[in-house]
């Protein structure tokens, strides 16, 4: 008994793993730039600097509602911490 129950804990462990492969070869890049004194155009900026080609496309964006607003002391949102992420697929560069 003692050996099925370990048995079973082991199965389900390796059942919770994830085993698929990309589609299509693909992999995205999440970009991390939350932050008090971030903003969405560092996010870009970074999404721009860590594709080859300089070029990608936005696949999901998360964070908050309203646009960095220029209205906050030094910039600086007083209400706390701002959450931005995105995920990004690089293009390939262009052939000459």
């Amino acid at each position: 008994m003692k050996y099925f129950l370990i048995i079973l804990a082991a199965l389900a462990v390796a059942g919770c793993a994830a085993t698929s492969k990309p589609v299509k070869g693909k992999r995205g890049i999440h970009i991390n730039c939350s932050g008090l004194s971030s903003s969405w155009s560092q996010c870009y900026d970074m999404a721009t600097n860590s594709c080859e080609s300089k070029q990608y496309r936005v696949i999901a964006k998360s964070g908050d509602a309203a646009e960095d607003p220029g209205e906050y002391p030094l910039g600086l949102n007083p209400a706390g911490y701002t959450s931005r992420s995105m995920i990004i697929i690089c293009k390939k560069p262009a052939k000459p």
